[in-house]
């Protein structure tokens, strides 16, 4: 009986939105394309943890200092940052975090992100309460920076930096892609990457969401999530959006906007929950919708993206979602791939990678190539962490 009901409601939904569909589907650079590159396992990195330090993090990336590569994560369970050598896997610094007083940072939580530009410079970005902060190597504050506002009525950008949407350093700034506060009805000149002056503290918002945001309601909250990548020699920002299958490429210097398609050759459509743009307004904000849950775990999206300067490479990260039939059955579970592309924005290759083996959320660059979290070592023994190095290949 039960799942006869979720069925209605499934067939209801359906019905719902058999209006004009919202597509900017294409073969060519999606599945037609020229395969030139396969991922392949080249090494591992792996990394001892000490009790009561676990694997939990929303922001893990690697810096190069004086010529050596670190690996640094912020540790949200034990508030602290912890870096380790890429190349012994030793455990270099553990930087603790304070809560309160002189040098306190607040309760970082899960969503929270960092970035480490040296051994005295780190920055921390308390997404809860939205301040960066710069500290040093002991954890002591050197300055604070307010990067966005959740106390007044306007609907500001919220930066979303993470593992998969890093911050990035750009001419003496910082770069966040940005989320969104609250719903809008028309997303048209609503930010998604802003750029913080670090010597005057100065706030510019770059990039806009693109048109296909205004045409519908996407749902869930992370379909309106989008990742940035950096090109430092060609001065670009290339921005991912969850449900656009483009990228999307500004120039810092001129400020044009390209955008190129690359998509998956796993997925077509990603339709939105609803067509009409404005549906979240004749909703009840304090009920429940589950059928906009059932459509956010069932519909396909991109959900990073990285630019690897040494091979002169991007890489896209696809989640490869199941039906919604599968969905309300009670089974989430999804698969995931990276797609390879060139600075010409052609597509040369796309992997398929086991979502019980690997963790999507949890994938960055090194210099021998992309590390991805082996949670499936991790469940075996939470003292190790474990990372597959793979490397493009033709």
């Amino acid at each position: 009986m039960k799942r006869l009901i979720y069925l209605f409601l499934f067939i209801l939904n359906s019905c719902d939105q058999k209006v004009e569909e919202i597509s900017n589907y294409q073969e060519k650079n999606g599945r037609d394309y020229t395969k030139i590159f396969e991922f392949d396992t080249v090494k591992q990195l792996k990394f001892k943890l000490e009790p009561p330090i676990r694997y939990s993090t929303n922001s893990i990336s690697s810096s190069i200092i004086d010529g050596e590569e670190i690996i640094s994560y912020l540790d949200s369970d034990n508030q602290s940052i912890l870096t380790f050598s890429s190349k012994s896997g030793e455990l270099l610094k553990n930087i603790p975090l304070e809560i309160e007083g002189p040098n306190g940072v607040g309760n970082i939580g899960y969503i929270s992100a960092h970035y480490y530009l040296n051994n005295d410079s780190i920055f921390l970005y308390n997404r809860q309460v939205s301040p960066l902060y710069l500290i040093n190597s002991k954890g002591e504050i050197r300055r604070k920076y307010k990067v966005t506002d959740y106390s007044g009525a306007s609907n500001f950008p919220v930066p979303n930096s993470s593992t998969m949407s890093p911050i990035h350093f750009w001419n003496n700034s910082l770069l966040f892609s940005c989320g969104i506060q609250n719903y809008e009805e028309d997303f048209t000149g609503y930010p998604s990457l802003l750029q913080l002056d670090l010597n005057d503290g100065e706030i510019d918002y770059l990039s806009t969401f693109p048109e296909i945001y205004s045409k519908a309601f996407w749902g869930a909250y992370f379909k309106y999530d989008p990742s940035i990548a950096l090109n430092t020699r060609k001065k670009e920002v290339i921005i991912s959006y969850p449900i656009d299958h483009n990228v999307h490429v500004f120039n810092l210097e001129s400020g044009l906007v390209k955008q190129y398609y690359v998509g998956s050759e796993f997925f077509e459509e990603i339709p939105p929950y609803k067509n009409d743009p404005s549906f979240f307004l004749k909703r009840n904000p304090s009920e429940r919708d589950e059928n906009e849950t059932n459509h956010a775990f069932s519909s396909s999206e991109y959900r990073g993206i990285i630019y690897d300067e040494w091979r002169e490479l991007f890489y896209r990260v696809a989640l490869i979602r199941p039906s919604i039939e599968t969905v309300i059955s009670g089974d989430r579970r999804f698969s995931f791939s990276i797609i390879i592309f060139n600075e010409n924005y052609e597509k040369v290759g796309e992997t398929k990678l086991p979502n019980d083996k690997y963790d999507p959320s949890s994938i960055f660059l090194t210099r021998e190539g992309l590390a991805v979290f082996r949670k499936d070592l991790y469940s075996e023994n939470e003292d190790m962490l474990v990372f597959d190095v793979l490397l493009p290949e033709d």
